[in-house]
């Protein structure tokens, strides 16, 4: 995030334009009809990393929540709990894959 000095908050530009492409391949992936969840969540988090830059893991979950609050898969993404993950590295085919093992 960017924060002005009259302490308006807004997202980086390269931080929008993946989130941006990261809602619209969440959205072609849900089915037609599809409702978000509005219960809790426990999920299981795979994340591949495309290169191997240092990562904060607090920060890739928060903006991964946020995406699939942005693209309709849940009404709040503190519904969802993360109690599994991993992490990878693929050149060719960085990802984030998300499974869903509990919904109360």
């Amino acid at each position: 995030m960017i924060v002005t000095r009259s302490g308006l908050h807004f997202p980086k530009p390269e931080w929008e334009k993946w989130r941006n492409e990261a809602v619209s391949a969440v959205k072609q992936q849900l089915p037609p009809g599809f409702v978000p969840f509005s219960e809790p969540a426990t999920v299981r988090l795979t994340y591949i990393a495309g290169d191997r830059r240092r990562r904060d893991q607090p920060a890739i979950m928060d903006s991964i929540l946020h995406v699939l609050e942005k693209a309709g898969v849940v009404t709040d993404d503190a519904l969802i709990w993360v109690s599994e993950s991993s992490r990878g590295y693929d050149s060719t085919a960085p990802m984030a894959e998300i499974e869903f093992l509990h919904i109360a």
